[in-house]
C-alpha cells in the first residue's frame, strides 16, 4: 500500500479530520476492520495500519543498547501511538495529546508518504513546498535515476 497526493482539510471542532477518499479506500481494502495507528515521527503525526507497527516494534527490539537519542525516538514513537477507527465517510479523530504534538490546529494537509500518510500543519506544507532541495549526490550514491 502505498499513499500519494496530498489533501487540504479543516479539523472540526472535536479534532477530527476526513481522509482523502483514496487513503480511505486503501486502508480500508487492507485492514477491513478499519483501524489506523497514528504516532509522531519527525515532529508530524503519521499514520500507519497496525501490521506496520507491529512490524516497526519487531525491528526496534533487534536494537539491543540503544543509544540515548534512539531510546528518545522510541519513547515518542510509543507515546504518541493511539489506534483510531476509520469511520465509512473517512473521517478519522486525532487526539488531543497528538494534535499538540504535531502543531496541528485547524487547517492541515495530509499528503502521502509511500507507505504512510503524514499530517501537517498547511503553513508547514507550504514552507516544505517553498524549500530548493539539492539530492543529486544522495541519488547517485544509491545509483537512482529519476526517469524524467
Amino acid at each position: 500500500m502505498r499513499f500519494r497526493g496530498h489533501a487540504h482539510r479543516s479539523l472540526d471542532e472535536k479534532g477530527r479530520l476526513i481522509l482523502p477518499p483514496d487513503f480511505k479506500d486503501k486502508i480500508l481494502s487492507e485492514v477491513p476492520e478499519g483501524k489506523l495507528v497514528l504516532t509522531i515521527w519527525e515532529k508530524h503525526v503519521i499514520g500507519i495500519t497496525p501490521s506496520q507497527w507491529d512490524r516497526l516494534e519487531e525491528e526496534l527490539e533487534k536494537i539491543k543498547a540503544p543509544s540515548r537519542q534512539m531510546q528518545n525516538i522510541i519513547r515518542i514513537f510509543y507515546s504518541g501511538y493511539e489506534e483510531v477507527g476509520v469511520a465509512k465517510n473517512g473521517r478519522i479523530a486525532l487526539p488531543a495529546h497528538l494534535r499538540k504534538s504535531g502543531k496541528l490546529e485547524r487547517e492541515v494537509v495530509v499528503m502521502g508518504a509511500g507507505r504512510r500518510f503524514e499530517i501537517w500543519p498547511a503553513e508547514s506544507f507550504e514552507s516544505l513546498l517553498e524549500e530548493d532541495y539539492d539530492v543529486s549526490e544522495e541519488l547517485a550514491e544509491n545509483n537512482v535515476s529519476i526517469p524524467f
